[in-house]
């Protein structure tokens, strides 16, 4: 490469050590999440394209921000031309069946061929990129969590059920779910498969499910050693609260 300037070959290599330093830090694998973010918003629109070409240019980007996904994991990005994307993926610890997918899309005729094959690439690349998370022990950090569950949905699903509404029954126990899922993403608290295991059928029996959900996250606050705050009232919870 030549460079009339030397201040420009100076800042050239500031960027290549910039460069060379979020490949080896960890900030490297937040991009790696969007760009799997942007992966599936692509593989969305290629479920709503019918249009063959719309599903090929949709396809083109799930490639795109994936195949940056794995080189930037592996701490690595393309150095040659797009001739040359597959052997430097070959260089990679990836199983033969991402580039196989790949090698189909470009050579696919077929909308629902595409689709399939885009979501194949997707779930394994999600197999593929996720990093497990050493979670912590329940402590003091949960308190006023069991609290929030309860007074936020507890009467609401029983409420739903004594109603026989099923969207408001759905919409509550989601909600839950999400609660647990996100406390569970950081803290050691057990598995909680609450939308496996709802009951579209009958309402009163996600009434169930959740007290027993909840009893079990009642033991993680007995195990962090944190008593669950009961009130009589609004007026109790009020005075406890503002008095904090």
């Amino acid at each position: 490469m030549y460079i009339k300037k030397q201040e420009a070959y100076e800042e050239l290599c500031q960027l290549r050590e910039q460069a060379k330093r979020f490949l080896a830090s960890e900030e490297r694998f937040q991009r790696v999440n969007e760009l799997m973010d942007k992966a599936k918003i692509s593989y969305a629109n290629a479920s709503l394209h019918e249009e063959l070409g719309e599903v090929r240019l949709d396809a083109f980007g799930v490639i795109c921000f994936l195949t940056d996904a794995m080189m930037l994991f592996h701490g690595s990005y393309f150095k040659r031309g797009v001739k040359r994307t597959l052997e430097e993926l070959a260089a990679l610890p990836i199983e033969d069946v991402f580039a196989d997918h790949l090698k189909s899309i470009a050579k696919s005729q077929d909308v629902l061929e595409l689709r399939a094959l885009l979501k194949n690439l997707l779930l394994y690349s999600e197999g593929h990129l996720k990093r497990e998370k050493e979670k912590e022990e329940p402590s003091e950090s949960l308190t006023g969590t069991y609290e929030e569950m309860y007074s936020n949905w507890r009467n609401k699903v029983e409420e739903a059920a004594k109603q026989n509404h099923a969207f408001a029954s759905f919409m509550n126990m989601c909600s839950f779910h999400y609660m647990l899922a996100e406390i569970s993403s950081e803290a050691a608290i057990g598995t909680y498969n609450i939308m496996e295991e709802y009951d579209a059928d009958c309402l009163e029996n996600n009434v169930s499910l959740f007290d027993a959900c909840l009893q079990k996250y009642e033991a993680v606050y007995h195990k962090a050693g944190i008593a669950v705050k009961h009130f009589q009232d609004v007026e109790e919870f009020a005075a406890d609260y503002l008095g904090k």
